[in-house]
């Protein structure tokens, strides 16, 4: 895409309702019939980001909207889609890029079919949150979400996309977080790949991840690798309470690697890696504990709590909460694994309770899920 530039102002159609929201220069907008377009949502677009703040609903029903070019956010914007809405790019079409003055929002929305002069769907140099997202099907030589800014990810699911690049380009299967700050917490990322580095993401800088499940993720080019989460760079990352298993790395790092070329920290802590084709965990990684492991390849990890053992995990499916998730059997490794004082997080990638109090002892599991936590579902509705 191009640098960023100001967006063109454009007067809101007609059937697009208005209101004041909060001061009198923000704008909120609702797209309705007979414009659930991507002609309507420009429109609405225009006046939202045009005013500096503000929201964009739908009364549309269930509703794809098929996008002929990208749009560009500058300011300070929220689109919902309820849960119902779709943006697709119709396979030529990106779907948004984020300037460097945005603070934009994505939530309750299906992003798919993207491609832009084989590049990325997303591409972010501001402030970008995706809230129960589901990012799918989406297939160019780039990451799915270029990051450069700020990147917040929360319960969402990434599937079936592909990064179709072997060289310049092909880092992070669907994210590429070069030189932004990027988390990742509560989402579901399985059957993306890329040509080289990050079957789901690749990161030189900071990246954190937490309750978050990889599965089925894979790096096809000759000598790629990392195949769920591919680290260089520079500072420490973290991924904790995450579920790894049956990813592949072409020729290293089926599950974690992190290069250590650089100067980049990865520490890994109260996750499960088991079954990952051509390694569980590669490279230079840091244990900050209650790790399990299992399969073919072991993790180079020493600290409290990390050891092999079978996790007993069942297939990917819903468990609860707004993503997939794999849940562990009776007799898994990864049950209780954490004492209580050590348990750190009071969620799971469900939105359950740690500890889930399995036979009263309060201890936790590692892994994305807390078997017998409670499900709170007041924590389901978006970014606290």
């Amino acid at each position: 895409m191009n640098a960023p530039t100001t967006p063109t102002r454009r007067l809101l159609a007609a059937s697009i309702l208005l209101a004041a929201a909060g001061d009198a220069a923000a704008t909120n907008a609702v797209v309705s019939p007979p414009n659930c377009n991507e002609a309507g949502f420009a429109a609405a677009l225009a006046a939202v980001d045009g005013s500096g703040s503000g929201t964009i609903t739908f009364n549309c029903g269930t509703a794809t909207i098929t996008f002929t070019n990208y749009k560009t956010i500058a300011n300070d914007v929220v689109i919902d889609g309820g849960n119902a809405i779709t943006f697709d790019g119709g396979n030529t079409s990106a779907l948004f890029q984020v300037f460097a003055s945005a603070n934009a929002t994505l939530k309750g929305l299906t992003l798919q079919h993207a491609e832009f002069n084989q590049s990325h769907a997303l591409e972010n140099f501001g402030a970008l949150k995706l809230d129960h997202v589901r990012v799918q099907t989406n297939v160019s030589a780039g990451p799915v979400v270029a990051n450069s800014g700020t990147l917040r990810v929360r319960w969402s699911t990434f599937s079936g996309n592909q990064n179709t690049a072997t060289a310049i380009g092909g880092d992070g299967g669907v994210i590429a977080n070069d030189g932004g700050d990027a988390s990742v917490e509560s989402s579901t990322f399985t059957g993306n790949s890329t040509g080289r580095y990050g079957g789901a993401i690749y990161s030189n800088s900071t990246l954190d991840v937490l309750d978050s499940t990889f599965t089925g993720n894979a790096t096809t080019g000759m000598g790629s690798g990392g195949g769920a989460i591919y680290q260089a760079g520079s500072g420490t990352s973290t991924v904790e309470y995450a579920t790894i298993v049956g990813n592949t790395g072409q020729a290293f790092g089926g599950g974690l690697y992190n290069d250590g070329a650089g100067s980049a920290t990865l520490v890994v802590s109260r996750s499960i890696m088991a079954n990952n084709t051509n390694g569980n965990c590669d490279g230079v990684l840091t244990s900050g504990g209650y790790n399990v492991w299992f399969g073919a390849t072991s993790c180079p990890f020493a600290a409290p709590g990390d050891g092999a053992g079978d996790p007993m995990l069942g297939a990917l499916a819903n468990n609860g909460g707004p993503t997939q998730t794999m849940l562990p059997g009776a007799g898994s490794a990864a049950i209780n694994r954490v004492p209580n004082a050590q348990c750190a997080q009071p969620y799971d990638q469900r939105g359950a309770s740690r500890p889930g109090g399995v036979i009263g002892n309060g201890s936790c599991d590692s892994g994305a899920v807390e078997v017998s936590g409670t499900l709170d579902l007041i924590f389901y509705d978006g970014f606290e």
